[in-house]
């Protein structure tokens, strides 16, 4: 039975590779093993399951019905066996979670420390990146994220709840006045924050009333904490998460422009693949992770 587990892994790892070079660097075996494994399975089942070209693997019909089946299986097995581990002590193994380089970096990453002091037994591995992985092909556990969600397959919890805000620096509003309504950012140097589809155009609310600005300046990022420090330098305005910026409202390094405007609410999800039982091991940081959040009033 081990036997045809792991030709069954090394199956659905070059599927979702389409390589066998990348599977085999995948799985830590030699790209031969890999061949190897593909072969007997095919072997046994009595029908080929892949068409090998030169530049890239496909499935065939039969490969394609298999693959979806044996994906749920694998799923199935890895969530008894968490739910199976979840009944001892503690917790244990990698727990590999992506989350943007914002909120990662004033929120998550400082949580961890106490999380993991909790739980020594356990390894995260952190991806900080605005990017939306594909939490099911490249195996994260878990997801943090702001905003819409595009994934059918996955599990979304809401742990917080963000708006962006205007933020700028003392000096540069002595030096430029500050802005009476939205309008009037259009002829600000504005700090762009490089996320969604049109991020130079600054769309805002107040108690109903909608005010859309668009913008330019100096400096664009996908990063929001190269922004706020920009911003604290006295380059520009920023329209900043929250989160991001609550700290430097607080301790006066910043000062809130048009502080009756904001964007619409976005919710702070926590995401995982959908799988029926949710292992222990990330159901524990999602529960720290958003009782911190609500503890500091990000929801």
């Amino acid at each position: 039975m081990a036997t045809k587990l792991d030709e069954i892994s090394v199956f659905i790892e070059v599927v979702r590779k389409r390589s066998f070079v990348r599977a085999a660097e995948q799985l830590q075996v030699s790209v031969s093993a890999v061949s190897r494994a593909v072969a007997a399975l095919e072997a046994r089942l009595g029908v080929r399951l892949l068409q090998r070209t030169t530049r890239s693997v496909g499935l065939t019909e039969a490969g394609s019905a298999y693959f979806s089946r044996c994906e749920t299986l694998l799923a199935e097995l890895e969530s008894a066996e968490a739910e199976a581990s979840a009944l001892g002590e503690e917790l244990r193994g990698r727990l590999r979670v992506s989350a943007p380089s914002g909120l990662g970096m004033t929120h998550l990453v400082p949580a961890l420390p106490e999380f993991l002091a909790r739980h020594p037994k356990l390894t995260v591995d952190l991806d900080l990146s605005n990017r939306f992985v594909d939490l099911v092909e490249e195996r994260y556990d878990l997801a943090i994220r702001t905003g819409a969600l595009r994934d059918s397959r996955l599990v979304a919890r809401r742990i917080g709840s963000n708006r962006r805000r205007l933020a700028a620096s003392h000096d540069y509003l002595r030096r430029h006045g500050a802005p009476r309504h939205p309008r009037e950012l259009e002829r600000h140097a504005c700090l762009v924050l490089e996320i969604g589809d049109r991020p130079d155009r600054w769309e805002l609310q107040r108690r109903g009333e909608t005010a859309v600005a668009g913008v330019s300046g100096p400096l664009r990022s996908n990063n929001a904490l190269a922004l706020r420090d920009a911003c604290a330098r006295g380059l520009g305005i920023a329209l900043l998460p929250g989160f991001a910026l609550a700290e430097e409202f607080a301790a006066g390094r910043l000062a809130q422009v048009l502080p009756q405007w904001a964007t619409a609410e976005q919710g702070i999800y926590a995401i995982y693949p959908g799988y029926r039982f949710i292992p222990a091991k990330v159901r524990a940081l999602v529960d720290y992770f958003a009782a911190r959040l609500a503890a500091r009033g990000v929801g």
